[in-house]
């Protein structure tokens, strides 16, 4: 297996082992944009420019320094503030700042009109209230903005390219290390912030690309199996036969039980749809290096919200908007003594389980995609941890064996976990989407 984010986190590039992709880079120039815009070299000079700016806007000396003291010595507090712009850095401090000022206000003067003046009354002024001041005037925030968005132009960075300092052989051996084993995704409609995250644009992640290969082939299985069953000759291959004995159990074993035989006619093709595309995406993630699109909140919750939405669409359809509404508490058949009172309470607590099945219909097939690979990840890396290899040959081998066959097993129970996760939510979404359009 790869590293420990393949399978769980998304990102703009496709990791192989490195000894297959090397990084043979030259200049500065040859590397993504974004890479170089977390050099510290050109942060680095990024933040003398926005000093200068801001020296202009009437900002102390001492402040300036003392605000690029500390975004130094915050980039290096924690990884997860590493290659922090200075402008992101003041921006996200000041916001800190406004946050911690609204809760403190509503707690200790909530009739004040201005929560941060009222902060200001009863505590030490921030460090940051110079660039909370600047904010807060719309003049000066102009100025700011404009500056910020030079520093963060084409022109800007290509600036640094011809004219900044030029990266010795050690740094550029040092970031090819870095960049080995990844295949960067090309970005042409989009500008990464990093590898992970967009900064503007539509950025193409690798389970984008993934998600589109699965339609792809599923487009193509189905669309041949149509022209197959559309001729009228009996199935006839291996291929066929799997393929619409698939569909055949899918909707006899999966959507009938779960929204009638009525009902699931017409919505067979959504159902198949969604059965295929998530078994394909399941099956992604037993590739080595590829990874599974459904190991992700978004393509979860993105799959749960088409449900939800085909589920509020159809049941507005049916019933009209009161209707629906009224459809969602289930008739008690009590008096009206006591529906006037358990009737409401009823019918609250169901419309927030609305909400809340289709998001457990999401996190369940995220979870359990995501902890399988886990699962592998961890008991693959006992054979091959720190601890391993400084034990003896014969131990190191005992363990590797276990941890080798372990690791065998487990990616058996993920195959069927693949299956049962796409199983399942082709019957929960049926049964979610029947239940909207019949009274309960």
């Amino acid at each position: 297996m790869a590293s420990d984010i393949l399978h769980i986190k998304d990102g703009y590039f496709f990791e192989v082992p490195k000894a297959l992709w090397r990084s043979k880079l030259d200049k500065p120039s040859d590397f993504p944009s974004w890479f170089v815009r977390l050099d510290s070299d050109f942060q680095a000079m990024e933040a003398e420019t926005l000093i200068v700016g801001l020296r202009e806007l009437g900002v102390a000396e001492q402040e300036l320094v003392l605000a690029k003291e500390n975004w130094l010595e915050w980039q290096q507090a924690s990884s997860k503030n590493a290659a922090w712009p200075f402008d992101a850095y003041l921006e996200k401090q000041s916001a800190d700042v406004m946050k911690t000022a609204g809760v403190w206000a509503a707690k200790n003067s909530p009739k004040a009109t201005n929560s941060y003046q009222a902060y200001l009354a009863g505590n030490t002024r921030p460090a940051i209230d110079w660039f909370v001041q600047i904010e807060k005037n719309p003049s000066n925030l102009a100025k700011w903005n404009e500056l910020k968005s030079k520093v963060n132009s084409d022109d800007y960075l290509q600036s640094y390219l011809t004219e900044g300092p030029k990266w010795d052989a050690s740094k550029l051996a040092e970031y090819n290390a870095t960049l080995d084993g990844k295949i960067m995704i090309p970005q042409p409609f989009g500008t990464p912030r990093n590898a992970y995250e967009p900064e503007s644009g539509f950025c193409i992640s690798r389970y984008m690309i993934i998600e589109l290969v699965v339609a792809v082939i599923c487009l193509a299985l189905f669309g041949w199996l149509a022209k197959r069953v559309a001729s009228g000759n009996a199935p006839k291959g291996k291929a066929w036969n799997m393929l619409e004995g698939l569909t055949s159990w899918v909707k006899t074993d999966v959507v009938v039980p779960a929204m009638g035989e009525h009902d699931a006619k017409k919505f067979m093709p959504l159902m198949w749809t969604f059965f295929f595309f998530i078994l394909g995406c399941n099956l992604m993630g037993m590739f080595p290096w590829v990874g599974s699109p459904t190991a992700s909140i978004g393509t979860t919750a993105a799959l749960a919200a088409i449900v939800f939405l085909i589920g509020l669409v159809l049941g507005v359809k049916t019933f009209g908007v009161v209707g629906y509404l009224k459809n969602i508490c289930p008739e008690l058949g009590l008096p009206w003594y006591l529906s006037f009172w358990i009737v409401p309470l009823l019918w609250a607590i169901e419309l927030l389980s609305l909400f809340i099945k289709h998001g457990v219909l999401a996190v369940r097939l995220l979870m359990n995609m995501g902890a399988g690979h886990l699962a592998l990840l961890g008991i693959l890396g006992i054979g091959i941890s720190v601890t391993a290899a400084q034990m003896s040959a014969p131990a190191w081998g005992s363990v590797a064996f276990i941890s080798v066959v372990g690791t065998t097993l487990i990616s058996v129970l993920e195959l069927f976990v693949a299956f049962l996760q796409a199983c399942l939510f082709t019957f929960l979404a049926a049964m979610f989407i029947g239940s909207s359009m019949h009274h309960h």
